[in-house]
């Protein structure tokens, strides 16, 4: 394994915590997770065998948090769905203007769009847990947007791997 920085073949394979700010998330983390770090720069560079297990773990922590989406998380959950601006703007029935403005924090999503894309986020990325997610996720959001309350702080989000072979464990160039 060649270290993207520095060039050095000295890159060795343990397991830890790493920071996943690729998601555009600051607060998910991948624990106990294979890591290539170079002894000579200490580059980090986490494997991700299955981008879907992380997407899925991420969209299903998001759906369930009991305060409104924030921009980031808008776009997070647009991006795993795979979608462009206007093509979430017509999946809620709204203009792109105003997912615009909710991607970039301008104005606060709405409770009915919040659920309706937590909904389609489920429908989409979740679709073997569609029924009991949409469940919780109703019961979950019926209790919080009634109460007027201060958002609650972000919690991290906390993914795990999989048992994998040692051939399936290989770096992405988008970590670099």
């Amino acid at each position: 394994m060649r270290c993207p920085k520095c060039k050095t073949e000295d890159m060795g394979l343990t397991r830890g915590r790493y920071q996943y700010r690729e998601s555009g998330l600051d607060y998910v983390w991948l624990v106990d997770w294979p890591i290539y770090t170079c002894t000579k720069c200490n580059v980090e560079m986490p494997t991700l065998p299955d981008t879907e297990l992380v997407a899925m773990n991420v969209t299903r922590a998001l759906v369930r948090q009991g305060t409104p989406l924030n921009g980031d998380e808008i776009v997070y959950l647009r991006k795993a769905m795979g979608l462009k601006v206007i093509e979430l703007a017509d999946a809620l029935g709204v203009s792109r203007v105003t997912t615009s403005r909710w991607e970039n924090n301008k104005t606060s999503i709405e409770p009915y769009y919040d659920f309706k894309l937590r909904m389609e986020a489920v429908d989409r990325l979740l679709p073997h847990e569609r029924r009991a997610m949409r469940e919780e996720v109703s019961s979950l959001l019926q209790r919080n947007y009634r109460l007027d309350r201060e958002p609650k702080r972000i919690e991290p989000i906390d993914v795990r791997p999989q048992p994998l072979a040692a051939a399936e464990m290989q770096p992405t160039a988008a970590y670099l």
